[in-house]
């Protein structure tokens, strides 16, 4: 067991207030990476550096489409460079992430294969179901970027629904019943029963849909809109934009306060007079490794990421999607996803989607 897991199962208990979407470039606390089988973990020798050996699996726990396998696309080619090896794509869907989560927490801990998120979204499912297994126990490699949930609607409507306001007006009126969401527990899901149900946001929302129609990901999400399965949808700006640009739909709103690079001409909800949602509204998009993966391949594939964030061929990717880049090393990754389970716990997140979803 990693010291960071010990340290989490005794900090369990201890938990404070945070409203703030996860900002968490610098937080976390020094840790200790070090393998529990032997002193540099299976399959890697004490002193040597390490080399990727293969091909490198690169797990997506959501359906191709969708912002996390955006991102996974946006990388792969400097981060092939970077790893000298080829990187295999493997989109493993369902369950809210945790199926993909799953897949990697049951790998060899050899460097080989790792795995994108979209943390806080695989978050309100464990907490809901119990996996089998923890979350928490992955050993974070670093942050790459962030996306925000945007709220896109089928493009009939263009020019007759352009703000949140006219969205929450054609559910209230009954002309539209539905909108498309995740799974229950997933930031969607959170932000409308909040919008709906929750005194603190609802007094102001209001906003009475009538049904939400649920899909494993972004990427379904946007084309039952653009095909008119449900006239609109809540998606991250990464995973919509590729049915933005191809038509069919467009961005009304997010529910993001500092609003979104993606869509730099969209209002947020805060914009239009609604409280913030931000604690709920960001996505970080981390990349994990296996429990008990040792510290010297953490250590490089950590600065391998990193050197394939700065590469030209990614920069200019994220120019022209207008998604952001960066790197924030595994303590940050780690912290996203403590500090989420901290946040959602505190807020009682779960009692509020039993009792309303």
């Amino acid at each position: 067991m990693s010291e960071r897991t010990q340290r989490r199962k005794l900090a369990a208990g201890s938990i404070s207030t945070r409203r703030r979407f996860l900002r968490i470039a610098g937080a976390g606390t020094a840790v200790s990476l070090a393998g529990c089988l032997t002193e540099e973990g299976p399959g890697v020798d004490a002193g040597e550096d390490w080399e990727p050996s293969e091909s490198i699996r690169y797990i997506v726990p959501y359906d191709e489409g969708g912002g996390t396998d955006v991102y996974a696309r946006g990388i792969v080619e400097p981060l092939t460079d970077a790893m000298g090896q080829d990187i295999q794509i493997d989109n493993v869907p369902g369950g809210g992430g945790l199926n993909g989560f799953g897949d990697l927490y049951g790998s060899q801990p050899d460097g080989h294969t790792i795995s994108g998120s979209a943390v806080p979204l695989e978050v309100t499912p464990q907490l809901l179901e119990d996996p089998g297994f923890d979350q928490r126990d992955l050993e974070g490699l670093g942050i790459i970027g962030r996306s925000t949930w945007c709220l896109v609607v089928n493009e009939e409507y263009q020019g007759e629904v352009e703000t949140f306001d006219d969205v929450r007006e054609k559910h209230n009126s009954g002309e539209w019943d539905s909108i498309g969401i995740q799974e229950p527990g997933s930031p969607q899901d959170i932000m409308t029963l909040l919008a709906k149900h929750e005194p603190e946001y609802a007094d102001e929302y209001d906003w009475q849909w009538e049904n939400r129609v649920q899909y494993t990901g972004t990427g379904p999400i946007a084309e039952a809109v653009t095909s008119g399965e449900v006239p609109c949808g809540i998606g991250t700006d990464a995973g919509t934009r590729p049915n933005v640009d191809s038509g069919g739909v467009y961005p009304v709103c997010t529910f993001f306060s500092e609003g979104t690079d993606v869509y730099p001409d969209i209002p947020s909800v805060t914009d239009e007079g609604y409280p913030d949602m931000d604690f709920v509204a960001g996505v970080n998009r981390g990349l994990y490794a296996p429990p008990d993966t040792p510290e010297s391949v953490i250590d490089e594939l950590s600065g391998r990421i990193e050197e394939a964030t700065q590469d030209q061929q990614y920069e200019e990717w994220s120019e022209e999607t207008g998604n952001p880049i960066f790197f924030e090393g595994p303590d940050a990754a780690n912290a996203a996803i403590d500090d989420a389970f901290e946040e959602f716990e505190d807020l009682e997140i779960v009692s509020l989607i039993e009792e309303h979803s």
